[in-house]
């Protein structure tokens, strides 16, 4: 195991998150913050009652994996297979290789936050234990900090196996940059504060999970039949069409 790779693992599983610097390139950045964009002014347009937001002012484009196949092969990426694997994988799945990835994708969106969120956890239930099910796998496409809402967690909450305390004062700040990776297991306790410059915060929010996990939208009927064309086996497997 590489020490970078170590300390990743090691980082979620004391503090329940880690930060992956420069996962993409200034390129890639540019590149895909163009498209959301361009999709969340479409889906504006055409006000799609499958896009409404919430009562906040949060922008969200969702289904990512429907949308372009680049949303795709950027979770390809070996870092993020690496730590997946390491989470996720069921050792006891019998309809694969022993060295193949068996987790799956449960939904993956983009959001630009405006509005304060409050600390929750994203594993809809919490639990004890060094085994998680679920973890959250955030690209930004803009700077985090302070002024724009960056996100916040409370260190080592993933193994309280409690429900969030919302006063919680030991936060801690994910200041980051566009092209880097966030990471957390889904129990962790996190949220966000108001962006108050107005700015964008565009980042791509990928859930992956163990293959048993039912996923959040019908991914493998839904995908257009020329992204699927696209897709590689083991991209394939990622979306779900090796555990249906």
């Amino acid at each position: 195991m590489s020490l970078s790779k170590k300390k990743y693992i090691n980082d979620i599983k004391k503090n329940g998150f880690t930060i992956v610097p420069s996962v993409l390139s200034k390129k890639e950045v540019i590149n895909l913050k163009r498209i959301v964009v361009n999709y969340y002014t479409i889906d504006e347009k055409r006000k799609n009652p499958s896009y409404l937001q919430h009562k906040n002012k949060d922008k969200n484009v969702y289904n990512l994996q429907n949308k372009n196949y680049y949303f795709i092969k950027i979770l390809s990426k070996k870092v993020i297979e690496n730590i997946a694997k390491y989470f996720l994988n069921d050792p006891y799945y019998q309809f694969l290789p022993d060295n193949k990835p068996n987790y799956i994708l449960k939904y993956y969106n983009a959001r630009s936050s405006i509005n304060k969120l409050d600390l929750h956890i994203d594993s809809y239930m919490p639990f004890k234990g060094d085994q998680t099910y679920m973890m959250q796998f955030v690209f930004l496409l803009d700077e985090s900090t302070l002024n724009n809402g960056c996100t916040f967690v409370v260190k080592r909450s993933h193994k309280s196996g409690k429900f969030c305390d919302r006063n919680s004062k030991n936060l801690k700040n994910l200041i980051a940059n566009p092209g880097d990776l966030i990471i957390w297991d889904s129990r962790l306790w996190h949220g966000a504060y108001e962006n108050k410059n107005k700015n964008s915060r565009w980042a791509l929010v990928a859930t992956l999970s163990r293959w048993f996990i039912k996923q959040s939208t019908d991914i493998t009927r839904g995908l257009p039949k020329n992204i699927y064309k696209k897709c590689t086996n083991k991209e394939k497997l990622l979306l779900g069409f090796c555990s249906l």
